[in-house]
């Protein structure tokens, strides 16, 4: 009778032990999936953050300029605008490609579902495509009214 005891025992410990492993799992996996829905819900902040920035500036005086800086995911290496109306420079066939529909992007592209944004307000860059890197997941980059036609031109720091 004793050794039935000790057997039902054994399963209930291993049934603890199964639910305990599933329970670590599926809480490893939530955290996990919520750290990238932060990221994304950054790069979407990322966006309208400099949208409503280059609306500020483009309604100040011609000659108002500021240097702003906005937050990234650490992983984003680059974010690149391009000007539609200009031939991109060669060798760019993925803003070529999309020139239409975006003109600001962050690279590498694959990392967010959202990885590219249609700025309405006009803006200025120097190439075309002007790429600026990222130091500790921060962007820095110089704005300047340029006055009603040419916009809000795009600088590096």
């Amino acid at each position: 009778m004793e050794k039935r005891g000790q057997t039902q025992e054994i399963f209930v410990w291993l049934f603890v032990l199964v639910v305990a492993a599933s329970i670590l799992f599926f809480g490893i996996k939530l955290i996990k999936k919520s750290s990238d829905l932060k990221d994304d819900v950054l790069v979407v902040k990322f966006f309208n953050d400099l949208d409503k920035k280059l609306k500020q500036y483009y309604f100040l005086d011609k000659g108002s300029s500021g240097q702003e800086k906005f937050l990234l995911p650490s992983d984003v290496k680059e974010v690149c605008f391009i000007n539609s109306e200009k031939p991109i420079s060669a060798g760019n066939n993925y803003f070529d490609q999309l020139k239409d529909f975006s003109n600001v992007f962050i690279l590498p592209n694959t990392l967010y579902q959202e990885n590219r944004y249609n700025l309405t307000t006009i803006f200025s860059i120097d190439n075309n495509p002007e790429c600026f890197g990222l130091a500790n997941g921060v962007l820095t980059i110089n704005l300047i009214n340029e006055g009603v036609q040419k916009g809000v031109n795009i600088t590096k720091k």
